[in-house]
């Protein structure tokens, strides 16, 4: 089932399956490695709207809510 990033929670481990964001905000997420097909763990999940923070290969990066709630994800095994 894909979801908000922002509905995971804390260790659980997603792949991107769509970036819904415009050009500036789409350019700045792949800057930063974060591409449709990529595999991110949760590290840590805020429920008051506070930033979500991914770990991708071996970097931890956060997001600020509203960005996060651009990329859908479908979580695996």
């Amino acid at each position: 089932m894909t979801d908000k990033l922002t509905k995971f929670e804390k260790g659980e481990k997603v792949k991107i399956k769509k970036i819904d964001a415009g050009k500036r905000a789409l350019a700045h997420l792949m800057n930063m490695g974060i591409f449709t097909g990529n595999i991110v763990e949760i590290t840590r999940a805020s429920t008051l709207k506070g930033p979500v923070v991914i770990s991708h290969l071996d970097s931890e990066i956060a997001l600020g809510h509203g960005l996060a709630g651009k990329i859908f994800a479908e979580k695996i095994q």
